[in-house]
């Protein structure tokens, strides 16, 4: 999943892991300072200054500071929250100060031992050493603000007024792929608006909700029915932009809750093309001991049909060896032979030695997988 906290954490260290060692010239012998000469580790204190006024000027020239990696990174968010400290009205920038200061404290709480670090290299007698770390710093900000501001965009979903729900899923919308991680979870959120209105965004979101497909996938054995309901619906929606989920997809189809094994198997025929690369997974689905898991697996098998061809010589020693795959599994397996048609030539061999097979079905499977590829 892509995770907040583990962006947070990654951040943060790659401003205490990376970076040169030694000393540039300019900072030779001068106490620690960052490249501009703003003492960034003091703007941090002050940030949480009692003083109202300090606060917020601490707090705007922190993100000036900055400014230089803000730019770099292309998020609208910590731009936007300069510009409400620098605004007229008080009540904004006594608002955009606290909430600067909530994520630095948010940062410490969740690991201190690397915050400090960082915040030591931000002074750091290396002019690399201290880019590192303020990049670092700015990418932490940007994803704590950005998940503040989904937040209350998807409280907003839950408002009674219609102008206030349509304006939040209209800028849930414009955030696409910034938004993905918080739709995700409001997918398991105890009101009914929010569930609906993140799917709903969700399943129109298609590429930019890619990297969310297996967070999705996760919630299709949910302990709230409406919960699964709705990330089948999306990952449905989301089609071949579910491609990352196939693997959970797979696993799920021998799930103990029949509902679970249908809902994967519908999402990865939506999928398409693109579960060949499960497909031998799915060939050993075919002689599992539960006969509704090999249906499953043979539905998806054979609505794969050529783009299944790889495993045809694993479908072809399923028909040959009747002692170990009972009838049913040598049926499923050659009804899968001949969906991929004249691509399972490799099978015929196989299939022909074995058409007078003692069942009745495997020998009908037989003769008609025969027939298909032979392209009669």
């Amino acid at each position: 999943m892509r995770c907040g906290v583990a962006v947070l954490v990654a951040a943060v260290s790659l401003g205490v892991q990376c970076g040169a060692s030694g000393e540039d010239a300019s900072g030779a012998g001068k106490p620690p300072a960052v490249a501009d000469g703003t003492d960034v580790r003091k703007l941090l204190s002050d940030v949480n200054s009692p003083d109202t006024k300090v606060r917020e000027q601490a707090a705007t020239a922190l993100l000036q500071a900055l400014i230089s990696q803000i730019t770099k990174l292309g998020k609208p968010y910590l731009p936007k929250l300069l510009e409400e400290l620098k605004s007229e009205t008080v009540a904004t920038r006594e608002t955009a100060a606290k909430t600067l200061a909530a994520l630095l404290d948010d940062m410490r709480k969740r690991d201190n031992k690397i915050f400090n670090k960082t915040v030591e290299n931000l002074g750091a007698p290396d002019a690399a050493e201290r880019e590192k770390a303020r990049e670092g710093l700015v990418a932490v900000l940007s994803v704590g603000l950005e998940a503040r501001r989904v937040d209350r965009l998807l409280d907003d979903l839950a408002s009674t007024e219609a102008g206030v729900s349509a304006a939040a899923a209209k800028q849930l919308k414009e955030l696409g792929a910034d938004a993905a991680d918080g739709l995700v979870r409001a997918l398991e959120d105890d009101r009914l608006a929010v569930k609906k209105g993140a799917a709903d965004i969700l399943k129109g979101m298609g590429a930019q909700a890619k990297d969310v497909a297996g967070d999705i996938a996760a919630l299709l054995d949910n302990e709230d029915k409406g919960t699964r309901r709705l990330a089948a619906q999306v990952l449905e929606a989301l089609g071949p932009d579910a491609a990352d989920a196939i693997d959970d997809l797979v696993r799920y189809l021998d799930n103990d809750e029949k509902p679970v094994r249908r809902m994967a198997a519908n999402i990865l025929k939506k999928i398409g093309p693109a579960v060949k690369e499960a497909a031998s997974d799915l060939v050993d689905l075919l002689t599992d001991d539960d006969k509704n898991v090999r249906s499953v697996a043979q539905d998806v098998l054979l609505n794969l049909g050529a783009n299944a061809k790889d495993v045809t010589e694993s479908l072809a020693e399923i028909v040959d060896d009747p002692d170990a795959n009972d009838p049913d599994a040598r049926e499923r397996a050659a009804n899968v032979l001949a969906a991929i048609g004249p691509d399972a030539k490799g099978a015929l061999e196989v299939l022909k030695k074995r058409q007078d097979d003692g069942n009745a079905a495997v020998k009908e499977a037989l003769t008609q997988a025969i027939k298909k590829i032979e392209g009669k």
